[in-house]
């Protein structure tokens, strides 16, 4: 519940930062329509990914081990919302059951392994491509509309909806990776949906404030169909990649749906030093994952 909970306070910001930045959505407002779509998805299509650590990654999963990667994940998440960085859950939490394994010996699923990386490679490209091209299309409706204050309401719109479907990706996808360690008999798969996406949209609302603003107001220069073209290009990333049954990095497809809807326009949209702390984060996520899982399965 509590590692549901800083998910939701550092996620948001991967969601509808975008939009905040642009200028489209006040943050309550945000709120709402992010807590709306973690629920949804969660409750929808977190069931994708119920099997990813316990039976994929490890061949089995039993409650100490399952202590010492939540406990890990905890810990690392707590430190980056801290320190208002966007960080990916998802490789945190494959990094901690990685570095389960090597402390105790057992041994990993190297394919599916290697699909993981895979999609962590791929996916932030795939909403680059999906964004310059949802840009480009954009930018020739918006040449044919006359009525720019109609323009820009439409814009708004499809924004806040792009923004809501990239909440539903964030519970599809890594609240379902959470929801999916624990096993099925516990309460069972909808009720232990229901009670982690409270908990994701109580962090969403008390917790999100540092890394929210720390995007939102580093995002200069972005334009309302910039922010349409990204959310929705790192949203439908990440949903692909859902079907698939494969844990994504929000912030990646995010950030990648961004520098997509930005070349587009030939244009820079971004604080360079809020980008390198997010790239750096796609390193020190699964690292610190592994290490402080590492560290503690030896310590027991």
């Amino acid at each position: 519940m509590l590692l549901s909970a800083v998910l939701g306070g550092n996620n948001f910001s991967t969601c509808l930062g975008a939009s905040l930045g642009a200028g489209i959505v006040k943050l309550s407002n945000a709120i709402l329509i992010a807590s709306a779509g973690v629920t949804l998805g969660t409750l929808l299509e977190g069931y994708k990914l119920s099997h990813v650590v316990d039976g994929q990654i490890l061949p089995t999963l039993p409650p100490l081990s399952l202590i010492v990667i939540l406990v890990s994940s905890l810990l690392v998440m707590t430190a980056v919302t801290l320190l208002r960085l966007p960080l990916s859950l998802s490789q945190v939490l494959v990094g901690a059951a990685w570095g389960l394994a090597l402390a105790t010996n057992t041994q990993v699923g190297g394919l599916f392994s290697i699909e993981v990386i895979f999609s962590w490679i791929s996916s932030p490209i795939l909403a680059f491509a999906i964004s310059a091209a949802v840009e480009v299309a954009v930018l020739r409706l918006g040449r044919k509309v006359k009525d720019i204050l109609a323009l820009n309401h439409l814009y708004a719109i499809l924004t806040l909806t792009a923004g809501f479907y990239a909440a539903y990706t964030l519970g599809a996808n890594t609240l379902g990776l959470v929801v999916g360690l624990f096993p099925q008999g516990l309460g069972g798969l909808f009720t232990r949906s229901l009670v982690f996406s409270v908990c994701a949209v109580a962090g969403i609302a008390f917790l999100s404030s540092g890394t929210v603003r720390s995007v939102a107001d580093n995002l200069v220069g972005l334009s309302p169909s910039t922010a349409l073209s990204a959310q929705f290009g790192g949203a439908l990333s990440a949903h692909l990649f859902t079907q698939l049954g494969l844990p994504i990095s929000m912030s990646q497809v995010v950030i990648g749906g961004m520098e997509g809807a930005a070349s587009a326009k030939r244009i820079t949209v971004m604080n360079k030093r809020i980008i390198r702390q997010i790239i750096a984060g796609w390193t020190i996520g699964p690292l610190a994952g592994a290490a402080v899982s590492f560290l503690l399965a030896k310590a027991i």
